[in-house]
């Protein structure tokens, strides 16, 4: 080999059988620590992982949406909303309601008879992600083919309770990105600081497919605080039910990420089930459901599957038409990620001439979105309004803290500045708490854009470092009058006195919030423990990653 050497790693079991071993060669040429500390951290990270990891390459067969179903309840529904709609056109329905949202999503699922196709970021081992799971493994108890697609880094889900899943009958479920070390707090800090730009990308996209038919989309993940279920706080937020021509988009784009590199077949992260283990977590599982009827007994949640035919009969009357184009980032995690969604936004062809309504729970403005915010209302005249969580509403104080600095910039650029209050009106927490849970206190995770009087984006994108540079997100780009009038007036209500703070400054420069008779002089808060977690936040140099 000329000037070098190499070492042979090996990494055994506890019987000391070599499970895994890798030749690594060093050259003379590589001896500086620039060149070779790569090598060494990769012959170091192979010993130190030990057993605690899961397989790199498993077989993952390549799969697609299935055909769109030709008969069924939600065939007849969709034809049923359709007969009104032209060529190219989708119908949509707002789903404010929290407790309608899960409703919903029910009645997809206990209506599918080919095929479920579900992408989410967050799902919560909580009444209703129990509820959700549930359903899904009944519709495969009947044939249904579902799969699954839920980002590994929010981790509700074990990965033994992940491979059980994933190992039903016709269900597949993939997590997205996981690190190959699965234990040991030490080993998963050295994993993420030798792979933290590949490990930090998190799919925050989030849509259902089912039998081709219909779909959602929105702000949602799966957890009691998106359907009004929580009792520490419970989101204001927002999706989209959607049947007709957008929707082969929709299942395509989840085929996409369904078969991209980073989505992890789930059965594969765990390879020490016992039928006797399996049984345990499933009868503890069955056992939780059923002791979870007794919050959905309080509401108007079935806790079995039921027959939808009446609510679907209403939505020839509830549902709008438009035209829509489905935009997302890669799934990619390495290399070449594509072009980012908000570059697309920008390269679709619309021209924005008056107004600008945005409601977005994260706001951290790049110096050239606030330019470009300052151009379009001092050059062009366009009439920008926002509205984001006042720090008294957002559930992620680390997030806001470090929003505040932006206030008077925003101000500066000319745009009107409404934050959230924590406690609207009664009309506001009916459609966010579900009867007769009462939170805490009520989240803005709206994330959704009015542009003029028929351009609405709704979907997953915050307006923040991490969605607009390193998450895959996407949205739905809708041209509807009737939606772009709906989403406006939802907007109005929300910054309406009693429900938002506006935020101006004085003579002086100095911020102030209004909201009806009342004035204050510093940001709401929910306490002053919050004001200072909001200090020691704002200190950190973290404002990239938020």
């Amino acid at each position: 080999m000329g000037n070098g050497f190499r070492v042979r790693v090996a990494l055994e079991d506890k019987k000391g059988k070599i499970k895994f071993m890798k030749l690594v060669e060093f050259s003379s040429s590589s001896f500086s620590f620039g060149r070779l500390g790569p090598v060494l951290l990769s012959a170091v990270f192979l010993v130190f992982v030990g057993c605690a990891h899961i397989p790199a390459y498993p077989h993952k067969p390549v799969s697609h949406s299935h055909a769109p179903a030709t008969e069924g309840l939600l065939v007849e529904a969709s034809e049923s909303v359709m007969k009104k709609a032209g060529e190219g056109e989708s119908a949509f329905m707002l789903i404010r309601n929290n407790e309608d949202a899960l409703r919903w999503r029910l009645a997809l699922i206990d209506s599918a008879q080919q095929s479920i196709d579900l992408q989410v970021f967050i799902w919560s081992n909580d009444e209703s992600g129990r509820l959700m799971l549930a359903r899904i493994m009944k519709a495969a108890e009947r044939g249904v083919q579902v799969r699954l697609l839920v980002d590994d880094m929010p981790k509700d889900i074990s990965d033994r309770g992940t491979a059980i899943i994933a190992r039903q009958p016709n269900i597949q479920l993939r997590r997205f990105n996981p690190g190959r070390v699965r234990k040991g707090m030490l080993r998963r800090a050295f994993q993420m600081s030798t792979q933290f730009k590949q490990l930090n990308r998190r799919m925050h996209n989030k849509q259902m497919v089912v039998d081709g038919q219909w779909g959602m989309i929105g702000g949602r993940n799966l957890g009691n605080p998106y359907f009004g279920l929580a009792k520490k706080y419970n989101n204001r937020d927002l999706d989209l039910l959607i049947t007709g021509a957008i929707l082969p988009k929709m299942a395509a784009d989840f085929d996409e990420y369904w078969n991209a590199d980073a989505a992890y077949p789930g059965e594969a992260m765990s390879d020490k089930l016992s039928e006797k283990e399996v049984k345990k977590l499933r009868s503890g599982f069955d056992a939780a459901v059923l002791e979870d009827r007794k919050l959905f007994a309080q509401t108007r949640i079935p806790p079995e599957p039921i027959d939808w035919s009446c609510e679907f009969a209403q939505l020839p009357d509830q549902m709008v038409m438009g035209t829509a184009q489905l935009l997302q980032d890669s799934p990619e995690v390495k290399g070449d990620r594509g072009v980012r969604l908000v570059d697309q936004i920008d390269q679709v062809a619309i021209e924005i001439k008056y107004q600008s309504c945005v409601i977005t729970p994260y706001m951290i403005p790049s110096k050239e979105q606030l330019a470009d915010m300052a151009r379009n209302i001092k050059e062009d005249g366009r009439r920008v309004r926002l509205l984001v969580p006042a720090m008294e509403s957002n559930n992620h104080t680390m997030a806001h803290s470090h929003y505040k600095k932006y206030r008077k910039r925003i101000l500066d650029a000319g745009a009107e500045l409404y934050e959230f209050r924590a406690q609207p009106s009664a009309e506001l927490r009916a459609v966010s708490d579900t009867d007769p849970i009462k939170a805490d206190f009520i989240s803005l995770h709206t994330k959704a854009f009015a542009l003029d009087d028929h351009w609405v984006l709704i979907g997953s994108l915050n307006v923040d470092p991490r969605s607009i540079q390193i998450n895959t997100e996407h949205m739905l780009l809708i041209d509807s009058p009737e939606l772009a009038a709906q989403l406006i007036g939802d907007f109005e209500r929300m910054i309406a006195p009693g429900n938002s703070w506006a935020v101006t400054r004085n003579e002086k420069g100095k911020l102030r919030w209004t909201s009806g008779d009342e004035v204050r002089k510093r940001q709401p808060a929910r306490s002053f423990g919050q004001r200072v977690s909001a200090f020691f936040w704002r200190l950190l140099p973290i404002e990239g990653q938020l």
